[in-house]
């Protein structure tokens, strides 16, 4: 596996601006990479449109397919559920310009896995926390009674609304109305729906318990029939996490190492659509509140977190 860069690298994007990888990109910025990479590399990326979300915004996945043969296991990663996690499209990013930019390098892997990566699947909570409340953790639907947005972890359609949430429309744990209520899970939901057929790995990334966890969210005890894959797995991911920069990941059940939560995108993918691997990376923390990572802090971080998600991409290839 190459060595990834953990300098800054500059990135040229067609709109004549230049994004890099030592500052946090608006949505616009993400969606001008993504467009730039279909463009640049036509015969392994293609531009997915997911959705819309609540203000209109464009909810996009890049399609990573060698030679765009369909019928290879596929990896599907979402980023940027919680706004405030701003770490975590970032994270995206540096991974699609790894297995993109970079395709040379990780040729068994793209002979043996296609890949489908949202980087931003809450582009308004997202630009509310970069323009207003940096602390703004949920969407932007209107509530009612001067409450905004949906916690997007909370409102998929497993065990909905069981364990974990708030009912309370201005509480940063609210769980919407119904499953599936917020229109940024409801695209996400067809997406992985309507690829379900080819789906092995399923990736939530988020921020910064540095943790490895696998289903399920809403119990501490409940695990998938294939426990022991996914611990082994979820075991060898946390060494390469550690052997980047030493800092201390833990991995487990997502139950169990955290408080239990019902309606998470992992324990509706597990419980529903039940391919083989289906994990949450929390990413490595910084800032005073962990997912607030100064960038002068981002390139290690991008860097650890794609060895991570490389770890488990060569374990699809090798095994899957």
């Amino acid at each position: 596996m190459r060595s990834l860069l953990v300098l800054p690298l500059l990135v040229a994007l067609v709109a004549g601006a230049t994004l890099d990888f030592e500052h946090y990109w608006t949505a616009q910025e993400i969606n001008e990479y993504i467009d730039e990479l279909a463009r640049d590399y036509p015969t392994l990326a293609t531009v997915v449109n997911v959705g819309t979300s609540t203000e209109g915004r464009p909810i996009r996945a890049l399609r990573v397919s060698k030679n765009n043969v369909a019928n290879r296991p596929l990896v599907i990663v979402e980023a940027g559920l919680r706004a405030r996690e701003w770490i975590s499209p970032m994270s995206a990013n540096y991974i699609l310009h790894e297995i993109v930019e970079h395709y040379y390098e990780f040729e068994n892997i793209l002979d043996n896995v296609n890949f489908l990566i949202v980087p931003l699947v809450n582009p308004d909570g997202y630009e509310f926390s970069r323009t207003t409340n940096r602390l703004w953790l949920k969407s932007r639907s209107v509530n009612g009674n001067g409450c905004f947005g949906i916690d997007l972890n909370r409102n998929f359609g497993h065990l909905w609304n069981t364990v974990g949430g708030s009912t309370d429309p201005c509480s940063d744990s609210f769980v919407g109305t119904a499953a599936f209520s917020a229109p940024e899970t409801a695209a996400l939901r067809n997406l992985i729906q309507s690829n379900s057929a080819n789906l092995v790995l399923y990736l939530s990334i988020q921020s910064a318990d540095q943790m490895v966890l696998y289903p399920f969210s809403h119990s501490a005890t409940t695990n998938p029939s294939n426990v022991a894959e996914l611990r082994n797995l979820a075991n060898s991911v946390v060494l390469t996490l550690m052997s980047q920069n030493g800092r201390v990941f833990t991995s487990g059940g997502a139950g169990l190492l955290q408080p239990p939560a019902s309606g998470s995108s992992i324990d509706f993918v597990a419980g529903t659509i039940q391919p083989d691997l289906v994990f949450t990376l929390e990413t490595g923390a910084g800032g005073n509140y962990g997912y607030d990572v100064p960038e002068s802090e981002m390139a290690e971080i991008l860097s650890e977190t794609t060895y991570g998600f490389l770890t488990m991409a060569e374990y699809v290839a090798n095994n899957k």
